[in-house]
């Protein structure tokens, strides 16, 4: 064997060990793959829950500062009426 084969045969392999230590080792490639995709999924569910603390803080004030919304949501949601209202159920069969 010449030394310019032994050579290849040790870069090739210097090379091989390199690639399997970026890829396989605990900070590899995939590991910072699956780390960024895990960023991302929890990025957009702290984005979600800033559009649902959003909400609740909208109908807190509407509350709040609503007469109209208070009786809306006593109406549907508590079933309530005024003492001179008499309630009609509707069943809708088809």
């Amino acid at each position: 064997m010449t030394i310019q084969k032994v050579l290849k045969i040790v870069y090739a392999i210097f090379i091989l060990l390199i690639l399997v230590f970026l890829f396989i080792n605990d900070n590899g490639f995939i590991k910072y793959f699956n780390l960024k995709k895990e960023i991302t999924e929890l990025e957009q569910r702290i984005n979600n829950a800033q559009l649902h603390i959003d909400k609740l803080n909208s109908e807190i004030d509407s509350l709040q500062n609503s007469d109209y919304k208070i009786e809306q949501v006593a109406r549907d949601k508590y079933r309530m009426k005024y003492e001179s209202e008499i309630p009609v159920k509707i069943n809708i069969q088809e």
